[in-house]
């Protein structure tokens, strides 16, 4: 896969762990760790994306 469709992907993943920081600011409980731990995911996988598409360029 070319960097820049890594790249891409890296940035659907941000915005998807915005969306989940988002959602952890106005949960309680069990639901507020569970959208924690989901946009930790995310960013991690994001994270690991562009390093791939920076080995590739």
């Amino acid at each position: 896969m070319p960097s820049t469709d890594w790249n891409a992907a890296a940035a659907r993943l941000e915005r998807a762990a915005a969306k989940y920081d988002r959602e952890a600011a106005r949960s309680k409980g069990v639901w507020r760790e569970i959208a924690e731990n989901q946009a930790d995911d995310h960013r991690a996988w994001a994270a690991h994306y562009r390093a791939k598409a920076k080995r590739q360029s």
